[in-house]
């Protein structure tokens, strides 16, 4: 039996010691035949979310340079690329920062900030503020060009080096959505008004209250409708009609950003629907609005 639990012992023991030669070997040939490249990592951003409505609305980023020797460094190239409703535009060309342009960072690796106007990106992609809507995409790209040829950019992020957080994290890229902060377009505006009860509305109280309003930046009231209440006499110009009725209001050129305030729904018996000049419904509200600026969807709309 002592023979048996011999040959067993120096049986596994054999085996370890293949299966850790195996390994060693493994793992040397991975090391041997892994070549390690240059990351930028951003150490600071802006502009995450890009007005369509502005053409200086912009975005910004600070990198870092590391992964590789610094005497290595040949250059940063930044580029700018789309995907929208106007399909995928780009890259496209920037700029080149080289290292005399560059700056020292936090742990003594090169760094260096760049930013781009909305405008800018759109002139580098041959296209306009028109040809861009709500939630289309720019991104900012940024490859490192090393003096041995080697060149690493937004297509060799892996898992490790783009994740998200880490010390390391170098997606190579910052991307910006695009949102629709605009002035309302000239012309006439519709506004469908209605309410289910069939009294009029009462918006902050059970009486009547103030009727939608368009407010200017300097917070004076351009214009204001709703249906009257027949329980209190209006303060402004109403419509006499208990269950539905429109509305239009002229919004000259160069108004400037406006708000559309709604005093809320007391009843939970009201609904809006509001048409630009353009032919596009901008917003539809239903029985219970709360109270606030109403959130119009301008991004069909053209800029100005």
């Amino acid at each position: 039996m002592k023979n048996i639990f011999k040959s067993l012992a120096y049986t596994l023991l054999a085996v370890l010691i293949v299966s850790c030669e195996s390994e060693e070997k493994v793992i040397d040939f991975v090391f041997e035949n892994t070549q390690n490249g240059a990351f930028l990592r951003i150490t600071d951003f802006s502009g995450t979310s890009i007005n369509k409505g502005d053409t200086s609305s912009s975005a910004s980023v600070t990198i870092e340079y590391g992964g590789q020797a610094t005497e290595l460094l040949q250059s940063i190239d930044f580029s700018i690329s789309y995907t929208g409703v106007a399909g995928n535009k780009g890259p496209v060309a920037l700029t080149t920062v080289t290292p005399d342009q560059m700056g020292t960072g936090e742990f003594g690796n090169p760094n260096t900030s760049y930013s781009y106007t909305l405008g800018e990106a759109l002139a580098a992609l041959g296209m306009t503020a028109n040809d861009i809507t709500g939630g289309d995409r720019f991104q900012l790209g940024f490859t490192a060009n090393l003096t041995d040829g080697r060149s690493y950019g937004p297509g060799d992020a892996n898992g490790n080096i783009g994740a998200v957080g880490g010390w390391y994290s170098s997606p190579y890229a910052l991307t910006s959505s695009v949102v629709c902060i605009l002035p309302p377009t000239p012309g006439t505006w519709t506004i469908e008004m209605s309410d289910s009860y069939g009294d009029g509305w009462q918006t902050s109280n059970a009486s009547g209250g103030p009727g939608l309003q368009v407010i200017k930046a300097d917070g004076t009231v351009f214009a204001e409708v709703g249906l009257c209440s027949p329980y209190a006499d209006s303060t402004y110009d109403c419509i006499p009609e208990d269950y539905e009725a429109t509305a239009t209001i002229e919004i000259p050129a160069g108004i400037g950003l406006v708000d559309w305030y709604f005093p809320g729904d007391a009843y939970a018996e009201i609904s809006i629907k509001i048409t630009s000049p353009s032919g596009n419904v901008v917003g539809e509200y239903g029985p219970g609005t709360a109270a606030g600026n109403l959130a119009l969807n301008l991004c069909n709309e053209p800029v100005q």
